[in-house]
């Protein structure tokens, strides 16, 4: 069984092809994503793997056209992947949150350990930002 997901990224790939994590993200975070990160890596069965080599979609396509101009990134896609190919899905709320506490020097593990469990954030002010990390993903089209 398969479903949609939505990333950009700088690459050019053709219809069919399919799309590989090219290394971890892991350098790119600030200071205060990078302990939150840490945590998740801890907390996550086999963490630091799935959060190193996965590639990371968007279930909602909305949400990926809303943020693919803050990525600066050249190219949106819409993925096709396959059920047995997803490592781990979070609300990406529960990050922030997370990140939110470290700022304020407070400890990020509730925010963590929601994010690890898979739970929506729930909030009534902002939508779930679902994050889909899979091991590979079939381009559909590119929608840019």
């Amino acid at each position: 069984m398969s479903q949609l997901a939505f990333r950009y990224d700088d690459q050019d790939l053709p219809d069919g092809c399919i799309m590989r994590s090219r290394g971890d993200h892991f350098d790119g975070l600030t200071a205060d994503e990078k302990v939150v990160e840490q945590a998740i890596r801890a907390l996550l069965p086999n963490g630091c793997g799935v959060r190193s080599t996965s590639l990371y979609t968007w279930e909602s396509e909305n949400l990926a056209r809303r943020l693919w101009p803050l990525s600066k990134k050249n190219f949106l896609y819409k993925l096709e992947i396959e059920e047995e190919h997803i490592r781990f899905r979070g609300d990406l709320n529960w990050f922030s949150e997370a990140v939110q506490a470290v700022t304020r020097g407070e400890s990020p593990d509730r925010a963590v350990g929601d994010y690890c469990s898979g739970a929506l954030a729930g909030h009534p002010w902002t939508e779930p930002r679902i994050e889909i990390l899979v091991f590979q993903a079939k381009v559909m089209s590119k929608l840019s």
